[in-house]
């Protein structure tokens, strides 16, 4: 199904940020028509937020911006579009989790490894979307620090990616959605990699 992400607000304890995000299953948006659900991301894969990956204070308080930095942006578009898209077509991936492996080249740490992991709720969606022979693409249409996340630093961002999802099949009209995915980014010694998809 797809996804949607909620901000709550942020506290400030001692001088530090706590930061908590939903990424829920549900729908944020979409056409209405009723086999979308059939063909969008199905259970969303979730890396939790250690209190060893939080923003510390000092973190914190080094050049808050909520302006996002160029190659923060392209990294974050890349790895959305590359989680999201799917080509379940004959010559095409060979299941659902072929794009969390695409998406783990510009992600850092233990989502690497998760990324690319084969989880039983895909098989249900992976089968409707083989039976269509649908090839689905994602196309950006926002990425922004949402209200109440911690503001962006040279070395962590919170961000959220909104895309519409187009699902074509090989026959009927294609279908569209409004999708949106939570990330977290580091700078690494490889550049900004994404090294979580935050929940509560």
């Amino acid at each position: 199904m797809p996804s949607y992400t909620r901000f709550p607000a942020i506290s400030a304890a001692t001088g530090a940020f706590v930061f908590t995000v939903a990424l829920l299953s549900g729908c944020s948006s979409s056409t209405g028509d009723a086999s979308v659900s059939q063909s969008s991301r199905p259970d969303s894969l979730s890396i939790g937020i250690t209190p060893s990956a939080t923003p510390s204070a000092a973190s914190s308080s080094s050049a808050p911006s909520k302006a996002l930095p160029a190659d923060v942006e392209k990294v974050a578009r890349a790895f959305a579009v590359a989680y999201a898209q799917h080509d379940a077509t004959d010559h095409g991936d060979k299941s659902y989790s072929d794009a969390g492996a695409r998406a783990a080249q510009l992600a850092s740490g233990g989502l690497v490894e998760v990324l690319a992991q084969k989880r039983p709720g895909q098989d249900a969606p992976w089968a409707a979307l083989r039976a269509e022979q649908a090839h689905q693409t994602a196309a950006v249409t926002s990425v922004v620090v949402p209200d109440g996340a911690p503001a962006v630093t040279p070395s962590s961002a919170f961000v959220r990616v909104g895309y519409t999802l187009i699902t074509t099949p090989k026959d009927g009209p294609a279908r569209r959605s409004s999708e949106q995915i939570a990330l977290r980014l580091d700078r690494t010694a490889d550049g900004w990699r994404v090294t979580a998809l935050p929940v509560a």
